[in-house]
């Protein structure tokens, strides 16, 4: 659908400021904002593309902020996004947990750099154990989904019942391991290294039995750690501001749109939160192609009369 003038207008009356390329730039969610899912398979829409190299061509740095660990933005992005590109792409990643950079090697294979990590610490480590344990005590099932801080173990899975780890490693291809134990070994396992997020996936509808511990949370990370402090921490280390940027993003996890100078809302999923600056309403993926149209005319535009001035 094409954008209103009344989009165009706030598109505009922010991006046509030279903040935008000298202090600020663009970060953005992947799945649901910029990727599509079609049967098991995940692209970026051609106009999604053709928009963001529009972004690229005027040299504002573009950041991803997704949930995906390092391992899985490498296998399934970096090829499209380094065509676009040509740098190094600036990346926080597992919900604020690690930042730092995809680079492109001399081979021509791909590898990450990292800039931050905040791993978990005891006490959150000892919270999943502990909902861990009311999901089993109840007769429950579940997956535990961890991703070390060492990217290039990637994600790892762990279940309680090792008649599940084929079916498992099967259903999750993106899992580097799958491993079966009691909840006294994966707890072992965990402390013997540094652990960035922890994935919760309880079982219980899926085995019929009601689930009475409801008020865990699915993502463990360390304290104060979400998609907002690692997009904070990613755009200090570039030497900008958040209030310079545009942020684009499609669920309640995107909390960096509360920061940024102008939020791209892709989808009508309620945030669940409030943004301080204006956010244009994108309904359908495709459509923030326009959107970044728009804001390459006018970092063109903002750029050509700055050198004139």
């Amino acid at each position: 659908m094409p954008l209103t003038n009344q989009q165009k207008q706030q598109i505009s009356d922010f991006s046509d400021r030279i903040d935008l390329i000298e202090q600020g730039g663009l970060i953005t969610d992947l799945d649901g904002t910029l990727i599509r899912q079609d049967g098991g398979r995940y692209f970026m829409p051609d106009p999604v593309s053709t928009g963001l190299q529009g972004i690229y061509n005027t040299n504002c740095p573009v950041v991803i902020n997704s949930i995906r660990f390092p391992l899985s933005v490498i296998n399934t992005f970096a090829k499209q996004w380094f065509s676009i590109s040509k740098v190094s792409v600036p990346l926080v990643t597992l919900n604020g947990s690690q930042t730092g950079y995809i680079h492109k090697d001399k081979k021509g294979g791909f590898t990450f750099e990292e800039v931050e990590s905040f791993p978990l610490g005891q006490k959150e480590l000892a919270s999943f154990i502990s909902d861990l344990e009311n999901i089993t005590e109840g007769g429950g099932n579940a997956l535990a989904f961890y991703y070390p801080r060492d990217w290039k173990k990637g994600e790892i899975i762990w279940t309680a019942d090792p008649d599940k780890v084929a079916e498992t490693k099967q259903k999750y291809k993106s899992a580097s391991h799958v491993h079966a134990g009691d909840i006294k070994s994966l707890d072992q396992h965990l402390g013997n290294e540094d652990i960035s997020m922890i994935f919760l996936l309880d079982l219980r509808e899926d085995s019929g039995i009601p689930a009475r511990h409801s008020d865990h949370k699915d993502f463990y990370t360390a304290k104060n750690v979400n998609k907002s402090s690692g997009a904070k921490n990613m755009v200090k280390h570039l030497d900008r501001q958040i209030h310079h940027f545009i942020g684009a993003g499609d669920t309640p996890m995107d909390v960096f749109l509360k920061e940024v100078g102008l939020a791209l809302k892709v989808g009508r999923m309620d945030l669940g939160f409030e943004c301080k600056s204006p956010v244009v309403q994108i309904d359908h993926i495709e459509d923030i192609g326009d959107v970044f149209n728009e804001i390459a005319i006018s970092c063109t535009r903002s750029k050509i009369l700055s050198d004139h001035r």
